[in-house]
């Protein structure tokens, strides 16, 4: 009895280790993580670059890269500062939320969970969205990125997208 018991318990175990998951994670990286969404993924390589908000345009443009710059603890994993423009030059409007950020190579897409988000203050027309400790995707490779964006007091949802941005090597 005991035996068999022992027996049953490694086998739901080994079962249980061999069930695919539902969840589309391939890997983890600092922040955020990776996941395989067609649908996300279509979504992100077909918005725009600009967009008219409350009869404003906006647009984003982005730079990715990886830090190889010498230090204690180098921080080699991905960046990518996206840079919302409001183009008429006045600030951007304080309704303006960033819901969240992706950056799609090939079938992944790394969903950071963590952004940070500042007001340029030379600019002020210039909201900066920057995602760290991302994956460590291949130099060269280029990347699509994505923005989803909210207006706080209407409750619409806009996505702007920039493709084919290189990830660089800085040192």
């Amino acid at each position: 009895m005991r035996f068999s018991i022992l027996y049953l318990f490694v086998i739901f175990f080994l079962v249980g280790g061999c069930i695919n998951d539902s969840s589309p994670e391939l890997k983890t990286p600092e922040n955020g993580k990776i996941i395989i969404d067609q649908n996300l993924k279509s979504q992100i390589n077909s918005s725009p670059p600009s967009v008219v908000i409350n009869d404003t345009e906006y647009r984003i443009e982005s730079y990715a890269w990886r830090d190889f710059m010498p230090s204690i603890n180098p921080p080699v994993r991905l960046i990518v500062n996206t840079t919302l423009i409001r183009t008429d030059g006045e600030p951007v409007q304080n309704n303006i939320e960033v819901l969240r950020q992706y950056v799609v190579k090939d079938h992944e897409i790394w969903r950071p969970d963590d952004l940070e988000t500042r007001q340029n203050q030379s600019s002020p027309n210039q909201l900066n969205i920057i995602s760290r400790e991302g994956p460590t995707w291949e130099i060269g490779s280029t990347v699509t990125v994505g923005v989803e964006i909210e207006n706080a007091d209407t409750g619409n949802v806009y996505w702007f997208s920039v493709p084919e941005v290189e990830i660089v090597k800085t040192q």
